[in-house]
């Protein structure tokens, strides 16, 4: 079984969510994208989010 794995568009930051990766952002139609699902699985990486915002 697959899972859910999150992918940042390096065009223009949005998030997709899905099993692969998009062929294009939803948003600004970029191709390009940083995997995030590790580092959002990880406790401090939203930390750090909730403290910088």
């Amino acid at each position: 079984m697959l899972g859910l794995r999150f992918y940042a568009c390096e065009g223009c930051d949005t998030v997709h969510d899905g099993v692969e990766e998009p062929a294009a952002c939803a948003a600004c139609g970029a191709d390009r994208f940083e995997e995030l699902t590790s580092r959002l699985r990880d406790c401090r990486y939203l930390a750090a989010a909730t403290r910088e915002g």
